[in-house]
């Protein structure tokens, strides 16, 4: 579906019902699919949303508009939108950061964190402009690494012609502007500050140079009450390749929540 955020059309999934809500905001340039497996399985007992932020998928907006910032108020925006007072907040990637972002500013909107694959600090060094270089004068052969490097789990090939297709609907050029707008993210002081149940889940071989595991063992360590939990032979992208795994962690969490 597309909902209407000011003049903007979002694309937006909703599955699922319940008095509780887990929404999943895709990485940097995902789309809605980073999220499917885990939700199908989620949506058996709970309300769950995704959506294409600012700049990914079928959710376009002029360049100007790919920023943090737009990126935190359109979370806030969609779940006024959707009637979600409360939910357990998900982001995945460089995504992540928004979230954090969202806990720390509506605490009374955000029963419970999830990060994925999540890092404390995007500037960029010079791997990172290089990517973004070859994402926009090479593409093709700078996707191919990227993907190799997301998911060195995947033996047969198909997640990463998934992920690669994914990447694809965003376009090169969008993935480059996405990329640069978090330059300047750091969330390190917001970390210290969350109030929120917050669970840190990280693939054990996540190769990407903001999220390995030693970033996300400092991030859990960061965060008041962190809880780190390892997904063992897995890369960048465990909601592609460990959904289920994924799913009973955000269940477990919401469940001890409850208690």
């Amino acid at each position: 579906m597309f909902v209407n955020y000011g003049d903007h059309a979002v694309h937006a999934l909703r599955f699922g019902a319940g008095p509780r809500t887990v929404v999943g905001m895709p990485g940097s340039f995902g789309t809605t699919e980073i999220w499917e497996q885990p939700f199908e399985l989620l949506s058996a007992h709970f309300q769950t949303i995704t959506f294409d932020h600012f700049g990914t998928g079928e959710t376009f907006v002029p360049d100007q508009m790919v920023t943090f910032e737009n990126q935190v108020l359109l979370v806030v925006g969609l779940l006024d939108t959707f009637d979600v007072d409360r939910c357990l907040l998900a982001g995945d990637s460089s995504m992540s950061a928004v979230a954090v972002e969202v806990a720390a500013r509506y605490p009374e909107r955000i029963e419970a964190l999830v990060l994925v694959a999540a890092g404390i600090s995007y500037a960029p060094d010079d791997g990172v402009r290089r990517f973004v270089s070859g994402l926009r004068r090479d593409p093709e052969r700078t996707l191919q690494g990227f993907v190799r490097l997301c998911l060195p789990e995947d033996d047969r090939g198909h997640l990463r012609r998934w992920l690669t297709d994914i990447i694809l609907r965003t376009g090169p050029t969008r993935a480059a502007r996405l990329v640069e707008s978090f330059y300047e993210v750091d969330i390190r002081e917001r970390l210290a500050e969350l109030e929120t149940p917050t669970l840190v889940l990280q693939g054990e071989l996540d190769a990407l140079p903001s999220s390995r595991l030693e970033k996300a063992r400092e991030m859990a360590s960061l965060i008041p009450g962190g809880q780190l939990h390892v997904i063992e032979g897995v890369g960048h992208v465990p909601t592609l390749s460990r959904p289920r795994e994924v799913a009973k962690a955000i269940e477990a969490l919401l469940l001890a929540g409850s208690e």
